[in-house]
């Protein structure tokens, strides 16, 4: 179990070898089969079961239980929730990059976004951001804008995550400032405070974490291949992550 103020961070694989596909797959509930089974891509599909299935041995890890026992459900907003007082954890993945972050006691919520060259993110910021977050993004150098961007967005996903809610009750956070920072919405129609952190993430990435209530938080990285994971799942012992390799 992480330690009270320490949240864990995994880098999740994305690639399954199809001789640990079945096992996974095994690892599902109905309800995700069936979410798995939505996708028309089969690489989506194989990317769903991956993520889950990491997810399952990871938690079931920290619970001392089967994977399979691990009792998931889907909240409103669809955050994959425990239906005990289990650890507190959250996901996220965009292109080739999976998340997932685990916390003791305390709400907890992370996103992950892959920059979009070309993408113009002025007239987003300018829409949805609070008035001077907006002048920020449209004032950094062109190099830095979307980086700024994609920054103020993940902080404020992460928000919302750990909120339990949607993206668009929470763009109004005013998140901008230094790492660390301290957020509280205008208003509160979200039950906060949240302290964030920035992620330290692949090129091209912007992460953030956020734990719930003002108490300041350690983050430490782990790292764990599916087919090692797959291993875990018939019996054997996680062993510790090698945390270099989460920015790799």
């Amino acid at each position: 179990m992480t330690a009270p103020g320490v949240v864990h961070v995994w880098r999740l694989g994305l690639e399954l070898p199809a001789s640990q596909a079945r096992v996974f797959d095994e690892l599902l509930s109905p309800a995700e089969r069936a979410r798995r089974d939505g996708y028309a891509d089969r690489a989506l599909r194989r990317r769903f079961l991956a993520v889950y299935g990491s997810l399952r041995v990871i938690l079931g890890a920290y619970r001392t239980e089967p994977a399979a026992r691990v009792p998931l459900r889907t909240g409103r907003w669809g955050k994959p929730l425990l239906d005990d007082d289990g650890p507190r954890f959250n996901i996220s993945h965009s292109g080739r990059c999976a998340l997932l972050a685990v916390s003791a006691e305390r709400d907890v919520g992370v996103d992950v976004e892959q920059a979009r060259p070309g993408r113009l993110v002025e007239p987003f910021a300018r829409r949805y951001f609070p008035p001077a977050e907006a002048r920020l993004v449209a004032t950094a150098a062109p190099a830095e804008r979307t980086a700024l961007h994609l920054t103020l967005w993940t902080r404020k996903e992460a928000c919302v995550k750990a909120a339990g809610d949607r993206l668009l009750n929470g763009l109004d956070l005013p998140v901008a400032g230094p790492d660390g920072l301290l957020v509280q919405q205008p208003g509160g129609r979200l039950p906060g405070p949240w302290r964030v952190r920035d992620l330290r993430v692949p090129p091209g990435y912007r992460g953030s974490v956020a734990l719930a209530g003002t108490e300041p938080f350690d983050i430490e990285y782990r790292h764990c291949r599916p087919v090692d994971l797959a291993r875990v799942s018939t019996g054997a012992v996680l062993a510790s992550p090698n945390n270099d390799a989460f920015g790799g």
